[in-house]
């Protein structure tokens, strides 16, 4: 029964095609918040709700005076041509425009849609298999990349004499997302190592030539819409993966660089909550565990 009551009202959100709509619907969530977040699960659907609620533009306000998606867009293609000016970026392919009719859904007043490599330079390593060493330059693996951090166990390595011959494809920044392409697919977390570091095969870098973009775009590509797009992409018997010529052309919606901004803070906000709020929920199911124990302690004797 409490699935069933968390999984409509967290439903309603999702569904909800205005502001208005939302901020009703949350009043009725609001009234039964303390009986729904009780365990730690309902806690991970509520974040899921609210990364779903962020990609659809319902989570921030709009403000009007906010320069359009579309205008960003425009900076990066420049951004993108220096680069590829300056040989620093290859001039790959172009990617198809997304037509109106193919939009995954509506979006808010000023924001617009891209491809994801229209938007990030693409750094993979896929096919090459490093040759590990006792230590050196870090090696970061699909096994580190966690969804929504870099975990940096276990640790491997590379000789450092082998960088530079090995990091021939480009190299991530702090600020740029790793997402993994296979066993895990679909984890994504924001670069924070400040070290250089080596990259394996199975994860791929999103240089983004926007860094402003990183909070807002990693929210995205962790909500539900997007993780279903992914498993909907990919391929493979033994292991789902996806490629990265369709990882590029996987549509991403882009809102303004200001609007961004406030989406990141926000989800971060609250994901401290959250932490918080499990932190609190797994404390109190220890305790209780305990109480229960003496109790039958206690009956025992």
């Amino acid at each position: 029964q409490h699935a069933r009551l968390l999984d409509a009202l967290l439903g309603a959100l999702t569904s909800s095609s205005s502001p208005d709509e939302l901020s009703e619907t949350w009043q009725r969530v609001a009234v039964h918040f303390d009986l729904l977040l009780d365990r730690p699960e309902a806690v991970d659907a509520l974040e899921q709700t609210i990364l779903q609620l962020a990609v659809r533009g319902l989570l921030v306000p709009q403000e009007t005076e906010d320069e359009s998606g579309e205008v960003l867009l425009e900076q990066i293609r420049a951004q993108r041509q220096r680069l590829i000016d300056e040989g620093v970026v290859k001039r790959d392919k172009s990617l198809p425009a997304i037509a109106t009719g193919d939009a995954p859904f509506n979006l808010p007043t000023g924001w617009a849609w891209a491809r994801l490599g229209a938007i990030a330079n693409f750094i993979d390593y896929r096919g090459k298999t490093p040759t590990k060493t006792a230590g050196g330059t870090p090696l970061i693996t699909a096994k580190n990349v966690r969804q929504g951090f870099i975990n940096r166990e276990p640790r491997e390595f590379i000789a450092t004499q082998s960088y530079d011959g090995w990091m021939t494809r480009g190299i991530p920044k702090v600020g740029d997302l790793l997402v993994t392409t296979e066993a895990p697919l679909g984890n994504v977390a924001q670069i924070d190592i400040h070290e250089r570091f080596a990259l394996a095969q199975r994860v791929i870098c999103l240089g983004l030539y926007e860094l402003k973009m990183s909070g807002a775009l990693a929210s995205f590509l962790q909500s539900p819409w997007m993780q279903s797009a992914l498993a909907g992409q990919s391929s493979g018997v033994t292991a789902q993966g996806i490629k990265s010529a369709r990882l590029q052309l996987m549509p991403i919606p882009v809102p303004p660089l200001a609007e961004q901004a406030r989406i990141a803070t926000r989800v971060e906000e609250l994901r401290r909550y959250w932490a918080e709020l499990r932190r609190r929920l797994t404390s109190m199911g220890a305790t209780q565990d305990l109480l229960a124990q003496a109790l039958l302690g206690r009956d025992a004797h």
